[in-house]
Formats: structure tokens, sequence, C-alpha cells
């Protein structure tokens, strides 16, 4: 899901393995700026959102009228990938990085007997979710982001639930158009899946447009919204990168809502589209 806060003071400071320098996880909830997460939530008619999140959603319909739609497809999309590779690949254990707020289906919810450790910034979704999510001791719920690289991993907390020598499915669904490129998102997911074994996948997804204006002009309100705690949209092509060398799962690349259907997208996103898909490690 749409990773959560990352302004604040305090609290632990994790340091990325590119050597970006420290960055601080807020351990504290502030309503009066909206929250990525608690907006995402709002919009998945959700009951965990403030006046400035509700104000920051109608801003975005503004420039984005078909907001509430891409968050459907994006949730459709996490859902659908994680049962695949459950169901059909045996994987048994989870990555959930921005997992946002605990919603009516969850991942390991769907992945059942499988280990899951969610990741969010957000110490509202941390809080949330170590209060909701029961997953018989299969799962975790821990603060933190991609650009803590090995700090990240080889918390307790994760290293105890996840065997890195076994198949892992890392989810990045909207959640690296909160990451700009000045933080170096590639590199942070390149050193991330570098400690995955063979048969591991990546599930990902991320807002992108064609259209330079409509990307400007959803990052302004994203900006101004969340005091910062953005990055950008994107284009198809910049977020084909993020899947480097991996073997794609069919449909391949596009529109999740097409994915969904294992149906291969069309034309450019001249709008904003969730686009995204599942790849795989093979070495």
């Amino acid at each position: 899901m749409l990773a959560g806060d990352r302004a604040g003071s305090g609290g632990y400071v994790g340091e990325c393995a590119m050597g970006l320098g420290p960055r601080p996880l807020a351990r504290t909830v502030d309503v009066t700026v909206a929250s990525v997460a608690r907006m995402y939530d709002y919009l998945l008619r959700g009951k965990d959102s403030y006046p400035a999140d509700r104000a920051a959603c109608q801003a975005l319909v503004e420039v984005m009228p078909n907001a509430v739609a891409l968050v459907e497809a994006q949730k459709v999309f996490s859902l659908a990938a994680v049962d695949r590779l459950s169901s059909h690949h045996g994987v048994r254990q989870f990555l959930d990085f921005g997992c946002g707020l605990p919603a009516w289906v969850n991942t390991h919810q769907v992945a059942r007997s499988s280990r899951v450790v969610y990741i969010d910034k957000d110490p509202m979704v941390v809080a949330h979710g170590r209060a909701l999510l029961d997953g018989g001791g299969r799962t975790e719920v821990v603060q933190g982001d991609l650009l803590e690289g090995d700090d990240l991993l080889d918390r307790p907390q994760v290293a105890e639930l996840i065997d890195f020598e076994q198949p892992v499915a890392v989810m990045m669904t909207s959640v690296l158009h909160c990451i700009g490129d000045d933080e170096q998102p590639a590199a942070a997911l390149r050193s991330l899946l570098s400690r995955l074994a063979s048969g591991s996948f990546l599930v990902l997804s991320q807002w992108v447009s064609e259209d330079p204006g409509i990307r400007d002009r959803v990052g302004q309100v994203m900006r101004r919204s969340t005091a910062g705690a953005w990055g950008q949209v994107r284009r198809c092509a910049e977020v084909d990168g993020f899947f480097g060398e991996l073997v794609l799962e069919e449909p391949g690349l596009g529109d999740v809502s097409a994915w969904t259907r294992a149906e291969r997208s069309t034309g450019h996103a001249l709008g904003v589209v969730e686009y995204g898909g599942v790849g795989r490690i093979q070495r």
C-alpha cells in the first residue's frame, strides 16, 4: 500500500545501505498534516482519517479524478498477486512494504499459513496493525521503509520470521511514488533484491503518467498536503527500470487493473494509472 509519514522527530534512526544518511522515523501522529496512509484509508472508505486527510483527498481528486479507482485497483492487484504467489508458486514468506492501515482483507489472510512482515513508516499504521492483526504468531508489524536497507532486514522482528535462504515475496505496491529519485529508490530496491533467494518475487506498482503537466499537478498537491512526504509520479519506462533483469509474470507490466484480468494493457498512460506487475528472481 501507500507508504506513511516520512517526517517527524525522535525515535529510531535508520541508515540506508547506499550511504544516504540518517532517516528519522516519526513516533507521534500529527493529525494536522495529511498522511498518505490515512488518505489511502479514506479513499478506500475506511474510518481512520482526519480533516486534513479528507481535505487532501478532495484536493487530489480535483487534479486526479480517478483517485478512488486507482487505490481500489491497487488493492485488488496486491491481493490477487499474493493469492497467485502463495497458491501457484508456493511462496510462504511476504515482506509487505508500505502496508498502510489494516483493511477488510490483508496479505496474511490471503496467504494462509505464510509468514508476513508488514512494514510502514507511519506510526499510526504500526500501532493499529499491532492492535488489530492477529496472525497466530506468523505476522509482525515493523516501523521502517525501503531506504533503511540491511538495517531493516537484520532487525530481530524481521529475521525471526523471514528466512532469506528461501523464496520471499516483496510487496511494493503504491510505495515508490512516495520516494523521490533524489533518495535513490532504484539502488535501495536492488540492494533489497540482492538479499533474496532465487525464486523470490517482487510485486510492484505506482502511479504513472506520460503527461508532464499531470505529473507536476499531482506532485504539487501531494507535497503541499503532506508537508513534503511525497516522491513523484513517474513515466512507465521509469517503473519498467525498477524490475531490471527480473523474469516477468504474465501478462507483464501495465495498468494493474488489466493485470488482474490477465490482460495486457494497451496505450500510454496519459492520465494517471496504477502501473506495475510481478517479477521473479531467477539466478
